[in-house]
């Protein structure tokens, strides 16, 4: 049983996963805590589960510094197992040939491993979180790296912050395209333009790859336009736990 965790910048989430089987699963807010109070996190969340689903290792990957060694801390004392933290220089399952392997962040990493072992390679992984990645990684397991662009709440959120007379709604896919008041012409900018964002940058890196690759999906935001694109596509929620899991039990790796 492996305990994994994405720590994110508006949402961590936490996965119990045996093998690559989400077992439990939670979602809690990203924010400031001590290495005390993940501990006692922690503790809350795998209490309430079958007292037997208990981890034997720990996976993080994280794109908030100042809270990493935190929640590893409080992850190897709380559980008693050694913590893998996920990233660029780490022994993950994929080649990082990148310019600054330590740069990128643990979850576009942990997205590569748990796309190519999971579904095969090559792929481009798309994740709508709060910034919308799409990473590459080759048929021979190696990442090549990608493309960083506003997510979708983000961009949502700064158009109704910024822009004095147009207010806060809610994100859904409109009944048409030309929108004939102030809140549906924002919900179809919002949703076509999320979706011709992902169709775009996804063409740009088939032309420049070479080929039309599989195209896997991951991050909550994307169950807003799966279903819309103009191409086959793999939406798999837990990709990114996956993607921890591969990193820190090679013996998951053999089926590729």
């Amino acid at each position: 049983m492996i305990i994994c965790v994405d720590l994110g910048n508006t949402t961590t989430t936490v996965g119990l996963m045996e093998g690559t089987e989400a077992r439990a699963f939670w979602r809690v807010t990203t924010r400031e805590r001590t290495s005390d109070e993940y501990g006692l996190l922690l503790t809350s969340l795998l209490a309430t589960v079958d007292g037997r689903l208990k981890p034997d290792l720990a996976g993080l990957c994280s794109v908030v510094p100042s809270e990493t060694g935190g929640l590893a801390g409080a992850v190897a004392s709380t559980l008693g197992v050694d913590t893998k933290i996920v990233d660029g220089m780490s022994d993950c399952g994929v080649e990082v040939l990148v310019d600054s392997p330590e740069g990128v962040g643990g979850d576009r990493i942990a997205n590569a491993a748990g796309a190519y072992y999971e579904y095969g390679g090559p792929a481009i992984v798309v994740d709508a979180g709060t910034a919308m990645t799409f990473d590459y990684v080759t048929g021979k397991g190696q990442y090549t790296g990608g493309v960083i662009a506003p997510g979708i709440l983000a961009g949502a959120r700064d158009l109704w912050e910024k822009a004095r007379m147009l207010p806060a709604v809610e994100i859904r896919k409109p009944a048409k395209v030309i929108g004939s008041t102030t809140i549906a012409c924002m919900q179809s900018g919002i949703f076509f333009g999320a979706l011709a964002r992902v169709d775009g940058i996804v063409k740009c890196m088939w032309r420049e790859s070479g080929s039309e690759c599989r195209v896997v999906l991951t991050g909550g935001q994307m169950g807003l336009i799966k279903d819309d694109l103009p191409f086959d596509v793999v939406y798999d929620p837990h990709l990114t736990l996956k993607g921890i899991a591969y990193a820190v039990d090679p013996g998951l790796r053999g089926r590729v």
